[in-house]
């Protein structure tokens, strides 16, 4: 096994980086990662969707005429979402920075917002650039951030949050999903919690309270009394014990571990506590500690490195629409995800039908496969993804013979074969084998076919 492949994974979506790791040492390439400035620029295609209150007002207006104009806003909303997504996907393998983009995809998934949901795609681009801005900064601050999102005041209702009536969505999240986790709260605490919400509803850029909506009596959480708005609160939550540990469990879950060792859980809570709850020191420690144990971890892939992984392995021409769709149908739709506990990982990666869809997509790759060819046509009938042109080439350094071919295979692809698995591979090359030969390149594809297909490389 390739350590610096299996870290390229571990610290993005690819083994790209594999040879930056090699070359330069994985410190250097950690310290690079988390100090460069991460730019992001607005896409051009949110140029003409609604973002000031004014504009929104008036298309709500205009979509209660009801008629053509409901189902032009609602095409319109299905081509920008599909382009926000491809957009992400874009950054996500074009990037120099991909441990960034993998901890904002991380952050994505632990501050839920979907586009289906809050149907403004600029407060999803809004929501996005917090993070972007946040992720490495310090995270009780990002909290703070993330709970004035219109994004996430819309998601989770929160508009409706009022004096007298009070929603208490965005309050309980905010414990449960956010900082605490189940069993570390009680149910004053989210009420009193939601009370020191409310009023706090759409502003331009972000949220922001409206007076005559608040609710401006004492309110007591975690045995501390007073008139609260959220910024105290949050202040409160994070001198509670379990919250450094909440972070750190759900961060070794998404980069390494798909059930973390409660040693670590301890271990890493007491790094980022430590670190008064700053983000980058926490991660360049975790990241570099659990880096350099080659047995430190397993996880199952998700979709998006699954597929992003054979994307650069083969040399495919990229169509981040195409792919877009594709992760949706293996349950990782970007900014759509299936409620607000986000996706849970692990063995959920790998159902019977992924594994299967998993499959299909491999052989249409290598083999044209027809009939999942007509299978994905209708899927994508009202969808604009352009042409779809898959021509795979394998680049194999060291093609003099099937043994070498299976050995840079292998170590690239990140597993270890068993003798079995060798034989089958030595039928599939077979054993006279002459890399100058027509069907050379062919024949190296179906090793690939078969490898990408075995239970071994769907593990990290």
């Amino acid at each position: 096994m390739n350590l610096d492949h299996l870290n390229a994974l571990r610290l993005g979506f690819s083994t790209q980086s594999a040879t930056e790791i090699q070359s330069k040492g994985l410190d250097k390439f950690i310290h690079r990662q988390l100090n460069a400035k991460n730019l992001l620029k607005e896409p051009a295609f949110l140029a003409n969707s609604p973002r000031s209150l004014v504009e929104l007002r008036a298309l709500r207006q205009s979509a209660q005429k009801g008629g053509k104009q409901v189902e032009r806003i609602a095409k319109d909303l299905i081509k920008t979402s599909l382009d926000w997504k491809a957009f992400l996907l874009e950054r996500y393998d074009q990037t120099d920075f991909p441990l960034r983009e993998k901890i904002n995809l991380f952050f994505q998934n632990h501050f839920v917002v979907t586009l289906q949901s809050v149907k403004v795609p600029y407060w999803i681009f809004k929501h996005y650039e917090t993070i972007n801005t946040y992720s490495l900064g310090n995270y009780k601050t990002l909290v703070k951030e993330m709970v004035y999102s219109n994004a996430m005041i819309k998601y989770l209702d929160n508009q409706q949050n009022r004096k007298g009536k009070i929603n208490e969505n965005l309050g309980r999240e905010l414990l449960e999903l956010f900082t605490l986790g189940e069993g570390h709260y009680n149910e004053q605490d989210i009420k009193n919690t939601a009370r020191a919400l409310a009023g706090l509803t759409f502003g331009e850029d972000k949220g922001m309270y409206r007076r005559f909506l608040m609710d401006h009596s004492t309110k007591t959480v975690f045995g501390k009394s007073g008139n609260f708005r959220i910024d105290e609160v949050i202040e409160i939550i994070f001198e509670q014990p379990n919250t450094p540990y909440f972070l750190a469990e759900k961060v070794l879950k998404w980069f390494f571990y798909d059930t973390p060792p409660k040693d670590l859980v301890t271990k890493y809570g007491d790094v980022l506590a430590q670190q008064n709850f700053e983000l980058k020191p926490f991660f360049s420690i975790l990241f570099t500690e659990e880096c350099k144990n080659p047995k430190g971890g397993h996880q199952i892939k998700n979709p998006l490195t699954f597929f992003l992984q054979i994307h650069h392995d083969l040399n495919l021409s990229p169509n981040y629409k195409l792919l877009a769709i594709l992760l949706r149908n293996q349950a990782m739709d970007l900014y759509d995800q299936p409620n607000v506990k986000g996706w849970k990982g692990g063995k959920d990666w790998l159902t019977s039908q992924i594994y299967a869809d998993r499959n299909q997509v491999v052989d249409f790759i290598i083999d044209g496969n027809e009939q999942f060819q007509k299978v994905l046509s209708k899927r994508l009938e009202k969808f604009d993804v352009g042409t779809i042109s898959l021509k795979p080439k394998l680049e194999i350094h060291d093609a003099g013979s099937a043994k070498s071919i299976l050995a840079e295979l292998t170590g690239r692809m990140i597993f270890e074969t068993n003798e079995e698995m060798v034989a089958d591979l030595n039928q599939v090359l077979k054993y006279d084998f002459d890399p100058q030969a027509v069907n050379a390149q062919k024949s190296i594809l179906n090793v690939y076919q078969y490898l990408a297909k075995s239970p071994e490389f769907q593990i990290i």
